[in-house]
């Protein structure tokens, strides 16, 4: 018998890849394409070739469409999650006038002062169009002008939207008139902005899907792993913190999407994360093993790869911080996992003072998730149980997005909200991790000493 099941993609910097979930939220087939690589050029620009993108998503949506046949599964929707900061620009004929611009690239430090850059580098008055990753995607999957697909609140929360009212930002819309760049309409997340095309469709041997607005990566992968009440970890290369609040709160380092219809996901990345113990990861198992036999360290450390924090500590001066010599590498890294679990702990703390509400239990994705001594550590800090999931990631959130979307446009649920509908989908948890008692006060101490050594940051 056949079955129903929801698309996410996930354009990610390097690759961008795809996953089939069912209507319990369970992965039953994926596919990935890699993209063009990140070239660095003059000014410190970041760019990447746009055209990689399309050839990415029709490899990816024909090698899921060949999947889900043999599978006898039958898709229902698509929703694309891309990062954030990540965009392109059009003339008024829609002809991309350069590369696309990355979330990193240093001709400005705003999305809109990358723009500027680009634009006065070219030989072009405008009208110009900026286009996300996902707009410009899903105008070539619906084979519509790229001006008519509106963008989401959430990719594009860094040129300046007002959540309340969906709507950009008087500032916003100076900058962009300014530069005669003409922004697209606002939709909330959840919303169908198209539908893919019967030429694009039957190319890819894929079903007319309605293609639905999504969050960006930082969003759906807390979606994937916390739904929509969770408060997520993301330990990748950096660490990246996220939960739930009723309100719009922002701070220094931290702000809010718009989860609708009332809640927002709140939160801030760090620079430290598995980065800061790099060095130790061909051989982490051995190393994690000496590092928990030691027990807690008697130094703290804030272990920055290079200078400037961006939260908790919102300093463009803060450097890699160190209270005393180490007795050895063992007791360094020791150190390291711990501050990864006090900066960690201060960053909910934080949020959790401006208004966000921390859930009783912190999820964690990405590869920091598989260190088991790191995993113990940051629940004897938190004082709360650490869970790791079966299954998480960016893509997985998107597709999340996808069905609770489909579940709302078809009346299979009677709860308009996205949040709401979110919150009821499935999610498969692998490891939990309690906090250990014979550790609590060494660890409560370090943390106070580690507050200490980072007070003039604050």
């Amino acid at each position: 018998m056949s079955k129903p099941v929801f698309i996410g993609i996930d354009i990610a910097t390097e690759n961008l890849r795809a996953v089939v979930i069912d209507e319990l939220g369970i992965a039953l087939a994926s596919s990935n394409h890699p993209l063009a690589p990140v070239l660095s050029g003059a000014g410190n620009s970041k760019t990447q070739d746009f055209s990689s993108w399309i050839t990415a998503i029709d490899s990816v949506l024909r090698e899921i469409s060949n999947k889900c046949k043999q599978l006898d599964l039958i898709p229902q929707s698509l929703s694309i999650s891309a990062t954030s900061g990540t965009f392109l620009l059009t003339d008024s004929k829609l002809i991309p006038i350069a590369p696309a611009a990355m979330y990193n690239d240093g001709r400005g430090s705003t999305v809109l002062g990358r723009a500027e850059a680009i634009i006065n580098s070219v030989n072009n008055s405008g009208p110009f169009y900026l286009l996300n990753t996902p707009e410009f995607v899903i105008a070539h999957l619906a084979q519509q002008p790229a001006n008519q697909i509106p963008t989401d609140s959430s990719h594009s929360l860094k040129i300046g939207i007002d959540l309340t009212t969906l709507s950009w930002s008087k500032d916003g819309v100076s900058n962009a008139d300014r530069l005669n760049i003409k922004l697209p309409k606002i939709v909330a997340p959840g919303t169908q902005i198209a539908t893919i095309s019967k030429d694009i469709a039957q190319s890819l041997g894929i079903n007319q899907l309605p293609i639905y607005a999504s969050l960006t990566d930082g969003c759906t992968a807390q979606i994937s792993a916390g739904g929509a009440t969770g408060s997520v970890t993301s330990l990748g290369t950096t660490m990246v913190i996220k939960a739930v609040s009723k309100t719009d709160i922002k701070g220094g380092g931290y702000y809010c999407h718009l989860l609708p219809a009332n809640r927002f996901l709140a939160g801030g990345a760090s620079n430290i994360g598995g980065i800061s113990y790099k060095k130790y990861a061909p051989d982490i198992n051995n190393w994690s093993q000496k590092a928990a036999q030691f027990g807690p360290a008697n130094i703290v450390t804030y272990p920055l790869p290079s200078i400037g924090e961006r939260f908790p500590f919102a300093s463009a001066q803060m450097p890699n911080l160190i209270s005393a010599e180490p007795k050895n590498e063992v007791e360094l890294l020791r150190a390291i996992f711990e501050a990864i679990a006090f900066a960690e702990r201060y960053s909910y703390e934080i949020l959790a003072k401006a208004g966000a509400n921390i859930s009783p239990a912190i999820y964690t994705t990405g590869g920091g998730g598989k260190s088991i001594l790191l995993n113990q550590i940051r629940a004897t800090v938190l004082n709360k149980p650490v869970i790791t999931l079966k299954n998480s990631g960016s893509d997985i959130g998107a597709a999340m997005v996808a069905l609770a979307s489909h579940k709302i446009l078809t009346g299979d649920v009677k709860d308009l909200d996205l949040a709401a509908v979110l919150e009821k989908i499935q999610i498969s948890h692998d490891a939990t991790f309690n906090p250990e008692p014979s550790e609590k006060d060494a660890l409560a101490v370090n943390y106070q000493n580690f507050l200490n050594l980072t007070a003039s940051y604050r």
